[in-house]
């Protein structure tokens, strides 16, 4: 009995202490941040996402802030975020998000920090709430109507950011030690 009340307390110890490898969409919001191992030193993963954000700087990517090897905060865009049919034509919106980054020797933290819509060509934003994504559920708690491809917009385009850096680093490295 002993043996059985241990493991489950090392269990709950372990899950509850685990980090999130990528972002998902609950009505609660979006997950808050996710750990992604990567070797290196804080100093040299620094520098390779700001090489990043510098190759990305045609699709609108800057450094908003940054404190050299420690952290930065990133805002880009990203067209055709969502899309829908509406009177017979498509018609898509444009993220903005801001993202931070946060260095350390072996890892990185990830946060979505913020995002951004509006129609392609139009003038109104609507500013989302990351923390709270519950104008997207019926009382039941079910996704509403025509709202289906929300959860995997925002899913796609977090873990899709994470996933280019870590291939642009992983390909710079490489270039780098041939």
């Amino acid at each position: 009995m002993k043996l059985k009340t241990l493991l489950l307390m090392a269990f709950i110890t372990t899950s509850t202490f685990a980090q999130d490898t990528e972002f998902k969409f609950s009505k609660e919001g979006l997950t808050d941040f996710i750990v992604t191992n990567y070797e290196g030193s804080a100093a040299n993963t620094y520098k390779l996402a700001s090489a990043w954000v510098k190759e990305n700087a045609k699709k609108g990517y800057t450094i908003t802030s940054s404190v050299e090897n420690e952290k930065m905060t990133i805002q880009g865009t990203r067209d055709n975020f969502l899309c829908s049919k509406a009177g017979g034509t498509n018609v898509c919106t444009q993220a903005t998000f801001t993202i931070e980054i946060g260095f350390k020797d072996g890892k990185y933290k990830f946060t979505a920090v913020g995002l951004s819509e509006k129609p392609n060509n139009a003038t109104n934003v609507t500013v989302h709430n990351l923390d709270d994504f519950s104008e997207y559920y019926d009382k039941d708690g079910s996704l509403k109507k025509y709202k289906d491809d929300v959860p995997a917009a925002y899913e796609t385009l977090f873990n899709g950011l994470n996933k280019d850096l870590v291939t642009f680093m992983d390909k710079k490295k490489k270039a780098e030690n041939w």
